[in-house]
């Protein structure tokens, strides 16, 4: 599956796992508020720039993918950005700097996106120069299980990363977020990074209300949630660049590039946002309960994104593509889509699971990786 790995009982379970992260979490210093909020090119010059963050800011978190006997074992690393708190990037700032250096600005400024696509080349090849240094068994582990480090990358800067000549790039993976609108030749951009890469998923996928209106031409009608303080809470948006339309681009641009590459590996991973509606888990303590009521006042609604979403996991299970969803949810939570699904078993992923938000940085993941055989 997209997930990889030919010898699961090789690969960490999630309890091994998570006990090394909460430990880290747990002593680890909170940003400094003043860099919290930061303009983005006071941000670009005093934390990228001022190199302040431990790793550079290259901060791994664990995904894990189950296993036929229910187990859930490490399956890929994501690279988070983090500066000292293990839990939290330097919030908003960097948010803010990643949206004004991409085209969710309405305001063109090629300084920070040439910053912004700059940050991700370097975290590319950070990896890649920590790979080379890790010890010969701890490599060979990694490839025989099919463990992969993922960086995030926008559409727009793919190009630019397969430009880069890497020493280990069957154990790097790119994620192609939402921030960039897809470039005229992004097909062929995504098959060349499935023959260069370990893997390209595609990240963050939410259904928007155009995908509703697709379907039901009554999306004026989806009332979102109530947040305990009455604000709207995970509202759907008018339009989004990984809607399940484009996700269905990527399943098919994916089963073309697999047609000729059979080792090429994807995922398409399922925004909070979306996994709120889908399995009623989101980030926040109160997503649960928010959701729960939620479901029980819009039943009909509920019963909607569900379908949307099943029928989207099943086309990237057929595909044969992992699925991701990214909260940490129970697997009394996924049992509906597994029964729905069953194409799904053996390919469902959850991201950070029992230690949430927390990450390591990449120069303690050999710590992680003494735990394989």
């Amino acid at each position: 599956s997209g997930g990889g790995g030919a010898e699961p009982s090789h690969r960490p379970r999630e309890e091994e796992v998570s006990e090394v992260l909460k430990d880290f979490a747990a002593s680890s210093p909170r940003n400094e508020p003043d860099l919290c909020y930061l303009e983005p090119r006071d941000f670009v010059e005093r934390v990228i720039k001022g190199n302040v963050a431990v790793d550079g800011g290259d901060w791994v978190q664990p995904l894990y993918r189950q296993e036929p006997d229910g187990a859930w074992r490490l399956c890929k690393f994501e690279v988070l950005y983090r500066v000292n708190d293990a839990s939290h990037a330097p919030f908003p700032a960097f948010v803010n700097f990643v949206k004004a250096a991409t085209d969710q600005s309405t305001v063109n400024d090629p300084e920070l996106r040439a910053a912004f696509e700059g940050h991700v080349l370097a975290s590319l090849r950070r990896v890649d120069v920590y790979l080379s240094q890790l010890e010969a068994k701890h490599l060979e582990a990694l490839r025989q299980v099919g463990i992969c480090t993922a960086i995030n990358a926008t559409a727009k800067q793919l190009r630019a990363a397969l430009a880069l000549q890497l020493r280990n790039p069957d154990l790097i993976a790119l994620e192609e977020t939402e921030y960039d609108d897809e470039p005229d030749d992004v097909t062929e951009l995504r098959c060349q990074a499935w023959e260069a890469f370990g893997a390209l998923s595609l990240d963050d996928v939410a259904p928007s209300a155009a995908d509703l209106e697709a379907l039901a031409a009554r999306s004026s009608a989806f009332v979102p949630p109530s947040a305990p303080d009455g604000s709207p809470y995970k509202a759907l948006p008018a339009t989004y660049n990984h809607d399940l339309r484009a996700a269905r681009r990527f399943i098919r641009d994916f089963r073309c590039a697999r047609a000729a590459n059979p080792r090429a590996r994807a995922e398409v991973k399922l925004a909070e946002e979306f996994c709120c509606y889908f399995v009623g888990v989101g980030y926040a303590p109160f997503s649960r309960e928010t959701m729960r009521a939620w479901r029980e006042a819009n039943p009909k609604a509920s019963d909607l994104v569900r379908s949307l979403g099943a029928d989207l996991v099943r086309e990237a299970a057929e595909a044969g593509m992992a699925v991701c969803l990214e909260v940490s949810f129970e697997d009394s939570d996924a049992c509906w889509l597994l029964d729905a699904v069953p194409e799904l078993r053996g390919k469902l992923c959850k991201q950070g699971g029992s230690s949430g938000a927390a990450a390591l940085p990449l120069s303690r993941v050999e710590q992680l990786l003494s735990q394989m055989p």
